[in-house]
C-alpha cells in the first residue's frame, strides 16, 4: 500500500503544478466573475448526475471485486468488466440525451440565483460539457483496471490532462472572447484520455484473462451471471449513497448563486487549494487502501490502521492548521492579480478558512470509508455518508443567511468531522483516535497563536507563519514520546528503507 500510495502522490504533483497554473491564469483572465461563475455551474450541473451512477459504483462496488476476481478467477474478472462497461455505457448515453433535452430546467435548479445572462452562458457551456460523460466513464473504469494491477499511470496522469486542456480553454476564450468556449476545457481532455486509457489497457494486456498478449476468450452467459450478482451485492447498500452526496453537491452550487455569482466563482478558488492537499494526500491514500485493505485477513485491518492514524494526523494537521490561519495570505499570493479583485480576494479566503478547518478530518475520514468499502461493509458507508452529506446539506440550508460566504466551507468541515466520527466507530478505533486528538491538542492551540500572530499578506509573512507552524508542531512531536517513536518507526524507518 505505501508504494501505491507514494507514485499516487508524486504523480499528483506534476498535476496540482499544471491546476496552479490553471488556476492562477482563469483568476487572473476572468477573476470571479459571470463567465467563471456560470461554467462552474455547467461542470456541477455534468458531475452531479454522472457521479450518482459512478462514483461509488466504480470505487467501491467494482474496485474490490475485480482485485478479488483477478487473483483467483481471471475469467470472471473479465466478465465483470465487460458487464460493467456495457451498463455505463448505456446510462452514460442516456444521460447526455437527458442533459442535453432538460439543460436549462437543470440549470435553473442549480443556479436559482443566476441572473438571465450568467444562466443563459451556463445553459450554453453545459450542451458543450455533456458531450464529455460517456468519455469520462469509461476512463474512469480503465483507471480502476490499471489501479488493480497497481499500475497508477492513468490515475495520474487524468489531472496533467485536465489541466493542460482547461488552460488551452481558458487561453482561447481570453483571445476570441468567446467565454462558452471555456466548457471545452472540461469535455476536450476527456476524449483524450479515453483514447489513451483504451490503448493503455490493451498494450499492457490488463483486459486479458490470462493476463497475457492473446485474443481475449469469449465470455459465458454463467460467468456473466455470477460476475453482475456480486457486483449487484456489493452496490445495493450504495444506491443511496449518491443521491445523498450528489443532492448536497447541488444544494451547495444553487446555495452559493443565492449568495452571489461571485460566490459560486469563489468556491472552487478556495476548494482547488484544498482539493490539491486531498488529491496528493486523501485520494491516494484511500485507493490505495481500497485496493491493500480488500487482500487483508480480516485480524490484519485494524492492526494496520491503528498504525495508520497517527502518522496521517502528524502530518495533516498541521496542515490545515497553516491554511486556516494563512487563508487570506494564500489566496492573495495565488490569485490577487488581473481581474481578481479586493473583493474575490475577500470571499475566496473566507471560503479557504471554512473548508481548511476539516482537511485533517476528511483525509482520515475518506481512509476509514474506503476501508470499511475494501472489507464490503457498504451498509455501513451509506449510514456514515449518508449521515455526513446530509449534516452538509443542512448546515447550507439553515445558515447561509446568517453566515454568509462562509457556510460553504463551515458545512464541508462538518461533513468531514461526521463522517470520521462515524467510520472511526465502525472500526472500533474512535477511542484511540480521541486519544490522540487529545495529544495533540496543546500543539493546536500553540501552533495557531503563533501562525495567527505572524499571518498577514504578502510572502513573507506567509511563509514565516508556516515555518512557525512547522515549527511548533515540530518541537511538540520531538518532545513527546510516543509521537517521537510514531515519527522514528513509522516515517523515518521507511523512507531510510527506500534510500537503501
Amino acid at each position: 500500500m505505501a508504494s501505491t500510495f507514494l507514485r499516487l502522490v508524486l504523480g499528483g504533483i506534476a498535476g496540482k503544478l499544471l491546476g496552479i497554473v490553471r488556476e492562477v491564469l482563469l483568476a487572473a483572465l476572468f477573476g470571479a466573475g459571470r463567465a467563471v461563475g456560470a461554467n462552474r455551474v455547467a461542470q456541477t450541473a455534468t458531475m452531479v448526475p454522472v457521479n450518482f451512477f459512478t462514483a461509488d459504483a466504480l470505487s467501491a462496488g467494482f474496485l474490490p471485486i475485480y482485485v478479488r476476481y483477478r487473483q483467483d478467477s481471471p475469467a470472471l474478472a473479465l466478465a465483470l468488466y465487460r458487464a460493467v462497461r456495457t451498463i455505463l455505457g448505456g446510462l452514460s448515453m442516456l444521460l447526455v440525451v437527458a442533459l442535453l433535452l432538460l439543460r436549462q430546467l437543470w440549470i435553473a435548479l442549480l443556479g436559482p440565483g443566476l441572473d438571465d445572462a450568467a444562466a443563459t452562458l451556463a445553459v450554453a457551456m453545459l450542451t458543450i460539457a455533456a458531450f464529455s460523460v460517456p468519455f469520462y466513464v469509461q476512463y474512469a473504469l480503465y483507471t480502476l483496471v490499471a489501479l488493480a494491477r497497481d499500475d497508477v499511470s492513468l490515475v495520474n496522469l487524468r489531472a496533467c490532462v485536465q489541466s493542460v486542456g482547461l488552460i488551452g480553454a481558458t487561453l482561447l476564450a481570453y483571445l476570441t472572447g468567446d467565454v462558452v468556449l471555456l466548457a471545452w476545457g472540461f469535455t476536450a481532455p476527456y476524449v483524450v484520455l479515453f483514447l489513451w486509457g483504451a490503448y493503455w489497457v490493451r498494450r499492457k494486456g490488463y483486459l486479458r484473462a490470462d493476463g497475457g498478449d492473446g485474443s481475449l476468450p469469449p465470455t459465458s452467459r454463467p460467468q456473466y451471471a455470477v460476475a453482475l450478482t456480486m457486483f449487484w451485492r456489493r452496490l445495493r447498500p450504495l444506491l443511496l449513497l449518491p443521491v445523498l452526496l450528489q443532492g448536497s453537491i447541488a444544494v451547495e452550487r444553487a446555495v452559493g448563486s443565492l449568495l452571489g455569482i461571485e460566490v459560486v466563482a469563489a468556491t472552487e478558488y478556495s476548494r482547488f487549494v484544498v482539493d490539491s492537499l486531498m488529491a496528493l494526500i486523501a485520494a491516494p491514500l484511500g485507493l490505495a487502501s481500497l485496493a491493500a485493505f480488500a487482500r487483508m485477513r480480516g485480524d490484519e485491518v485494524v492492526a494496520g490502521l491503528e498504525r495508520l492514524i497517527a502518522p496521517v494526523l502528524l502530518v495533516t494537521i498541521p496542515l490545515s492548521v497553516a491554511l486556516t490561519v494563512n487563508a487570506r495570505g494564500i489566496i492573495s499570493l495565488l490569485y490577487a492579480r488581473g481581474a481578481f479583485d479586493d473583493r474575490a480576494v475577500d470571499v475566496t479566503s473566507v471560503m479557504l478558512f471554512g473548508f481548511s478547518l476539516g482537511i485533517w478530518a476528511h483525509v482520515l475520514g475518506y481512509t476509514f470509508v474506503k476501508v470499511l468499502n475494501a472489507r464490503g461493509r457498504n451498509r455501513r458507508v451509506a449510514v456514515v455518508n449518508g449521515l455526513a452529506f446530509g449534516a452538509a446539506a443542512v448546515v447550507n440550508l439553515v445558515m447561509w443567511r446568517s453566515w454568509g460566504p462562509v457556510t460553504i466551507g463551515v458545512a464541508a468541515t462538518v461533513a468531514s468531522l461526521v463522517m470520521l466520527v462515524g467510520s472511526a466507530l465502525s472500526l472500533h478505533l474512535l477511542r484511540q483516535l480521541v486519544r490522540l486528538l487529545s495529544l495533540l491538542a496543546p500543539a493546536v492551540a500553540v501552533a495557531a497563536l503563533v501562525g495567527r500572530a505572524l499571518a498577514g499578506d504578502g510572502l513573507l509573512h506567509t511563509a514565516a507563519s508556516c515555518a512557525a507552524i512547522g515549527l511548533v508542531w515540530s518541537g511538540y512531536t520531538v518532545l513527546v514520546p510516543s509521537l517521537r517513536r510514531v515519527v522514528v518507526t513509522e516515517l523515518w524507518t521507511k523512507a531510510a528503507g527506500r534510500t537503501t
